[in-house]
């Protein structure tokens, strides 16, 4: 860890950052649904701050993607469409791929035989039909993956691609068959990292991606039609 990583660790957070990440998470989560009007006065009377701070939010979640600002409306939750989805998908793919790769040559036995044990956990939670716990294991198991790679910007780079797509993730892992899916593609993933073959990591990557962009899209026809 450089001297900057433990400034901004230790430094306690500012208002406007912690107003933002308030806001961000409501969105994420599916709380402030999209379509949503975001009044500023609401919101600052709701987080007990003034409207400084929820604007600048406000205006870094517009560059974000994540809300968009209509005229003579104001700020709104963004519905995420077919072509975000297909972007994310494809980015995080070659990111993941990357990430993958570079992993399976520094991954320790520790972090594989987590790995390992994600896999049985989401299996037992298939299993006994309690998903709960689903969406926080494949988090887990992808942030294991990215760490091993040993790059931070990696790291950075997939978990935001992957908190852009955390209300479907929170909608379409609680569902056994999907979850299942996912787990079968985490498994492809961990055979193509013991192997070291970086044509079988592009591969299961490809596999694991491409079902969840089906699975992400089978959700949106069902809950936005």
């Amino acid at each position: 860890m450089n001297l900057l990583e433990k400034i901004e660790i230790s430094r306690p957070p500012t208002i406007r950052e912690e107003v933002y990440k308030i806001l961000r998470r409501k969105i994420l989560t599916g709380e402030a649904a999209p379509g949503t009007k975001l009044i500023e006065v609401k919101l600052a009377e709701e987080i007990n701050t003034s409207r400084t701070p929820v604007r600048e939010a406000l205006h870094k979640l517009e560059m974000e993607k994540l809300v968009e600002s209509i005229p003579r409306v104001g700020y709104v939750v963004r519905k995420i469409g077919v072509d975000d989805v297909d972007e994310i998908c494809e980015i995080r793919c070659a990111l993941e791929s990357l990430a993958t790769k570079w992993a399976s040559e520094r991954i320790t036995s520790n972090q594989l035989a987590r790995l390992e044990d994600i896999i049985s956990d989401t299996e037992k939670a298939i299993r006994t039909n309690d998903t709960s716990p689903v969406i926080d294991l494949d988090t887990e198991f992808h942030d294991i993956i990215c760490h091993a790679s040993g790059s931070r910007r990696l790291i950075v780079m997939s978990q935001t691609l992957r908190e852009h797509m955390l209300w479907f993730r929170i909608k379409g892992l609680g569902i056994a068959d999907i979850a299942e899916r996912a787990n079968q593609g985490h498994r492809m993933i961990i055979n193509a990292i013991k192997g070291k073959d970086y044509k079988e990591i592009e591969s299961a990557v490809w596999f694991h991606m491409d079902q969840t962009r089906k699975d992400l899209k089978g959700r949106m026809v069902r809950d936005w039609g």
